[in-house]
């Protein structure tokens, strides 16, 4: 496991992202190797307000293959707002962020680079709006129509 004590951003991230925060991306992925496992010296890292997940994408089986369950988590911020933050490893990384990259609006994805004393983030996209035809409106619904209609039965 690393003791990330110093992590480069390069690019330009966009002003609302979430390396503005301070000590948040640190805290994140040190989060992720505790309960994940090491991170590997190359990787993508992908992060998206968890609200804005939720709001774009009713149902997330689209990409649900594209996460590495170990490597995934819901992060808080120091104001307590909550954060998805997926790491992906191997071959096909890169191209499973791109798949991610148009379902989670408000996002921004970065190349991760371990050199063995600095954690390098590149800037890789940004995505305020989601890039495929957002799911039909649910609009408004009683509770008895959500026990009704099963969606809460696996809660």
């Amino acid at each position: 496991m690393h003791a990330i004590e110093r992590i480069d951003i390069e690019g330009t991230p966009p002003p609302w992202g979430v390396t503005a925060i301070g000590g948040f991306v640190r805290s994140a992925l040190s989060r992720v190797e505790r309960e994940g496992g090491p991170l590997p010296d190359e990787f993508c890292v992908s992060f998206c307000p968890w609200g804005e997940r939720n709001a774009a994408t009713l149902a997330m089986a689209t990409i649900a293959d594209v996460f590495e369950p170990r490597l995934r988590l819901v992060h808080f911020t120091s104001c307590g707002r909550p954060y998805l933050v997926a790491v992906l490893t191997g071959p096909d990384a890169a191209d499973r962020q791109c798949r991610a990259l148009d379902h989670l609006p408000w996002s921004e994805h970065y190349l991760g680079h371990w050199d063995g004393t600095v954690l390098k983030l590149t800037l890789v996209a940004e995505r305020e709006d989601i890039g495929v035809e957002p799911p039909a409106s649910l609009g408004e619904r009683s509770l008895r129509q959500l026990f009704d209609s099963g969606d809460l039965d696996r809660f």
